[in-house]
């Protein structure tokens, strides 16, 4: 019965979990995964965020992996049907699990992941993920949390085959404590990570308003046409557009809020921005986020 161990292998290794990803090419030689606008879910699996694949002609740079080994695997059996390149550079964005659990996947390639260095000081690997606990055991199975094995500090520009990669690190704390954007100059195209969201409500859970507002401000001088989130569909160059509505309608609401007195409680139940009513997650993520808000803006009075 020796011979049942290599099939079985066999068979397990095959029938690994397939997210059935369709990628969208946004723009020459750039396909993207969009994931769908809402929190991480066992009918999703971690599929709700965005990772897209840049050729190079000498291979491909991924970037963000995704939320698990087998969301990484899928998307990029997908590519390999539109053209078998290997990958040249896989590229994290930021902290958070659902952006950089697929790294296991390429780093069992011996690819090289690139991140900052936030990863040392604000990445946990020790305990369970919050995909983890969120998705299902088979969507998540193979899933190991690996950190990036080349972290940097600072603004660092890469060629890699025909593409010229600039890499942006924001000066202030924004979506995240730092979060890093890749630029490609010759196609006029920013992958901004998590500093842009569309079809659903920005999360403030671990940002700042001001360094946000900040952050987008500074990418709106890169003149791109292609801009891709970190979740959302829209890829054109007013992709930016309601995540700074958003953030900069809310930092003036909560300003008029202390300035008229009104206390934490007062100032959510007030500050509900109808006009963003339509989003995706409107009614899980907004009050959170006025109540970050408002803890960070209350200090400028002090």
């Amino acid at each position: 019965m020796r011979w049942m161990l290599p099939l079985l292998i066999s068979v397990t290794t095959m029938s690994a979990y397939d997210f059935h990803l369709m990628p969208k090419k946004v723009t020459s030689g750039v396909h993207c995964f969009f994931g769908e606008p809402e929190a991480m879910n066992t009918t999703n699996n971690g599929n709700m965020v965005n990772t897209c694949y840049l050729d190079t002609s000498k291979g491909y740079v991924v970037i963000d992996s995704g939320s698990s080994y087998a969301y990484a695997q899928s998307a990029y059996n997908e590519m390999k049907k539109i053209k078998p390149l290997p990958i040249a550079l896989v590229i994290n964005t930021h902290v958070h699990d659902d952006h950089w659990l697929g790294n296991g996947f390429f780093a069992q390639m011996g690819v090289k992941v690139l991140g900052s260095d936030d990863f040392a000081h604000n990445a946990r690997i020790d305990s369970p993920t919050r995909i983890q606990t969120h998705i299902s055991p088979e969507a998540y199975a193979q899933t190991v949390p690996t950190l990036p094995s080349e972290m940097i500090d600072s603004d660092t520009n890469l060629t890699i085959g025909d593409q010229k990669l600039e890499f942006h690190i924001m000066k202030k704390k924004a979506h995240s404590d730092k979060d890093m954007v890749v630029y490609v100059p010759k196609l006029k195209a920013l992958f901004a990570g998590d500093l842009v969201f569309n079809d659903r409500v920005p999360s403030l859970r671990d940002g700042d308003i001001n360094g946000w507002i900040s952050a987008l401000d500074e990418l709106k001088g890169y003149g791109a046409t292609t801009i891709v989130g970190g979740h959302g569909v829209r890829s054109d160059d007013k992709a930016m557009e309601l995540t700074y509505n958003y953030l900069t309608q809310m930092r003036s609401e909560i300003r008029s809020a202390l300035d008229e007195g009104l206390s934490i409680d007062e100032a959510i139940n007030k500050i509900t921005m109808p006009s963003f009513k339509s989003l995706r997650m409107m009614d899980s993520l907004h009050r959170g986020n006025v109540e970050a808000a408002y803890r960070m803006l209350e200090w400028e009075q002090k």
